[in-house]
């Protein structure tokens, strides 16, 4: 699991029915930074941490602490590495956050906290900044479903399973309070919130932030908890057996 605790922007602009809007996005069209990590992927509906020291960085966050404080983040595609300092190729659907907090450390640094909004897609690039940024479309959330009514069996069962599986893994308590399921108003803000803080190989985050129908991220949901159910189950038995699977 993640920490539990872990839970530039150039100025928003619109531009109408400049493009012929995609049927899978939101009718907004908006210009943000791009921050490329070789293995963050960042949902909408929870928290990330940042160090931000990079100089290029230290401009994208300055530059967006003067605006709309948002900062599209985005998953560096595999090779990276021998072209980090330009442009390397990343993934095309990524997620804004909002800046909610932010600590100005010398030499122009930060600590920044960004809140997760909405799930995006890279139309193209625009030059004339030091760091990254792009004209985004901003993506619905598909067959998204109400919990405030109290009728929804969906989310009572990932609930229920979630609680079995934290009562399973130390620090158990702790994760359940950081992910304060209860609140959650919506089943995206339900299941990203849960998918966030399973530490999942890179490209497995980037599948899910990719899904937009929000029953097929709960369907997938549901069978990686039931998984971990079932692990933590053989883990356990493993252990009050004396079974040493390091030596098999």
């Amino acid at each position: 699991m993640r920490n539990p605790t872990k839970s530039t922007l150039h100025r928003f602009s619109e531009f109408g029915n400049f493009m012929e809007p995609n049927q899978n996005s939101i009718e907004k069209k908006i210009i943000i930074p791009l921050f490329p990590l070789p293995t963050t992927v960042f949902y909408p509906n929870t928290d990330l941490p940042l160090h931000i020291f990079e100089p290029r960085y230290r401009s994208m966050v300055a530059d967006a602490l003067d605006g709309e404080k948002n900062i599209g983040m985005v998953l560096l595609k595999p090779g990276w590495e021998k072209d980090y300092q330009a442009t390397p190729d990343i993934q095309t659907i990524g997620c804004v956050g909002k800046i909610e907090r932010h600590v100005q450390l010398p030499e122009g640094k930060y600590n920044i906290l960004l809140s997760g909004l909405h799930r995006f897609r890279i139309i193209n690039e625009i030059e004339g900044k030091l760091y990254r940024q792009a004209q985004v479309e901003l993506l619905k959330e598909i067959n998204d479903r109400n919990l405030t009514d109290g009728s929804i069996s969906i989310k009572d069962h990932i609930i229920k399973n979630m609680k079995q599986y934290l009562g399973n893994i130390p620090s158990g308590d702790t994760i359940e309070q950081a992910l304060d399921l209860e609140t959650c108003n919506t089943l995206s803000q339900l299941v990203d919130r849960v998918a966030y803080h399973f530490d999942l190989p890179p490209g497995k985050m980037q599948e899910f932030l990719e899904e937009q129908d929000v029953e097929k991220r709960a369907e997938t949901l549901q069978s990686l908890i039931e998984l971990k159910i079932r692990l933590t189950k053989i883990s356990h038995k493993s252990k009050d057996e004396g079974i040493d699977f390091s030596m098999n």
